[in-house]
This record gives C-alpha cells, sequence and structure tokens, in this order.
C-alpha cells in the first residue's frame, strides 16, 4: 500500500496521537495548537484519510488512534521514497547502490540481514 506522506503540520499532531496509542480525544489534541477550530478537525481529518489514525466516538468524545507506530510510519515513508526518487526497492538494494554494486550476493545479503536483526535485538 501506498501511503501519502504527512505535512509538517500533520505530523505534529500525529505527534501528539502517537505519545497515546490507546487513544487520545480530539479536544486533548487540539489544545496544543493555536490554529482555529476548523482547521484543527481539517488535520485531523487528512489524518485519517491518509491512513494513519482511525477515530471513534465514546458518548460525546472523539477518539484518535494510531493506526501505526511513529517507527512504522518512518520506514513506510522512507522505503516509498528510495522506490520513487532512487528505484530502489529494498535495504540490500540500498546497500549495494552505496558500495557501487548492482546488487548484494546472497552471503552478502545474509550478512546484513543478520546484522539488522543483532541491532533490532539491542533495542529490546
Amino acid at each position: 500500500m501506498n501511503y501519502e506522506p504527512l505535512s509538517p503540520k500533520e505530523y505534529e499532531f500525529m505527534e501528539i496521537i502517537w505519545a497515546h496509542p490507546e487513544g487520545i480525544s480530539s479536544h486533548d489534541i487540539c489544545e496544543n495548537f493555536p490554529q482555529a477550530q476548523g482547521t484543527k478537525a481539517t488535520i485531523l481529518f487528512r489524518i485519517r484519510k491518509k491512513g494513519y489514525a482511525t477515530m471513534r466516538q465514546v458518548v460525546k468524545q472523539t477518539i484518535y488512534t494510531p493506526l501505526m507506530s511513529k517507527e512504522e510510519y518512518r520506514r513506510i515513508i522512507s522505503e516509498q521514497n528510495l522506490k520513487r526518487k532512487l528505484g530502489i526497492s529494498s535495504l540490500e538494494g540500498l546497500v549495494a547502490s552505496l558500495c557501487g554494486k548492482k546488487e548484494l550476493s546472497a552471503k552478502q545479503a545474509d550478512k546484513l540481514n543478520n546484522f539488522i536483526e543483532e541491532l533490532m535485538k539491542d533495542d529490546e
């Protein structure tokens, strides 16, 4: 699936939504921004339309919940940019390109994937 990147202002709103993975009310989001209420409603609508958050009504509150983490967003947008701008569709392709090669050998790709797995374990 192709995602449209967030605008800088949409990203600011998403920062607040991402900070509340269990969900946050539109009132609590909007109190952080000085724009007119209509502008804030439009920004939240665009975030939902782009597929980054969902909205649900709970009594008289509208609750926004992220559909992906900030890290997932960054990864997806980075991958899309690499593919669109450089024609590179994988990390292996990026590393090969940076090293001046067309592609990595199977052994090199395995080493790279093992290295990445080790890096990810360090975060846990």
